[in-house]
């Protein structure tokens, strides 16, 4: 029986730059059910919110004017960092991007991030399943049969996580960390002081 609670995280940038997350999304997992979602736009800061046209029309969709007015990452942290510090550990497909931009967007702002250990779906899949064509997240979506909108960041965490069941279930893990030790990943931890 899965009993380890978890939380998947997604970000969505306007741009490169680490500092210009323009949307979050979590998904909480309770004893390997989806217990609650949260999503969020968020204006990227002053000097690091130019929305690369490509990703307007080809990955995210995006625009300025979908962030115009919404709250700069400050005022949602809070709400971020609860769930983060309160996960026996977090998860991300591709969550070295991730990690990267919610440090870059912390320290910005000089906000503390608190200290949390967490996976990365993307790295695992590719132990649990060797021989698929790639490991991208509308691939072991699909892999697993979980249907999703891709670049959305409320249903791109959705889909980590369920990735993630599947991967318990295919190895017969009690857990993430299980499943971790038992195809030789570690978790990586986060934190930081948001000092600039």
């Amino acid at each position: 029986m899965i009993m380890m609670n978890f939380v998947a995280i997604d970000f969505e940038t306007a741009n490169l730059r680490d500092q210009s997350i323009c949307a979050a999304g979590i998904a909480v997992f309770e004893n390997g059910r989806l217990a609650e979602t949260r999503y969020w736009l968020i204006r990227p800061p002053k000097g690091y919110g130019f929305f690369r046209p490509d990703w307007v029309s080809t990955v995210h969709g995006i625009r300025h004017t979908d962030v115009y007015g919404k709250p700069e990452f400050p005022v949602i942290a809070p709400e971020i960092f609860v769930r983060l510090a309160a996960a026996d550990i977090v998860v991300a497909h591709n969550a070295q991007f991730d990690m990267r931009k919610l440090r870059g967007t912390a320290k910005h702002f000089g906000l503390d991030c608190p200290q949390f250990d967490y996976l990365c779906t993307l790295a695992l899949s590719r132990r649990v399943w060797p021989r698929l064509p790639n490991y991208q997240l509308p691939t072991m979506a699909a892999h697993v049969g979980h249907e999703f909108v891709h670049h959305n960041a409320l249903t791109d965490a959705e889909a980590a996580g369920a990735i993630l069941l599947a991967m318990m279930k295919e190895s017969h893990a009690t857990g993430p960390r299980a499943l971790a030790e038992m195809v030789g990943e570690r978790p990586l931890q986060c934190a930081m002081r948001g000092a600039v």
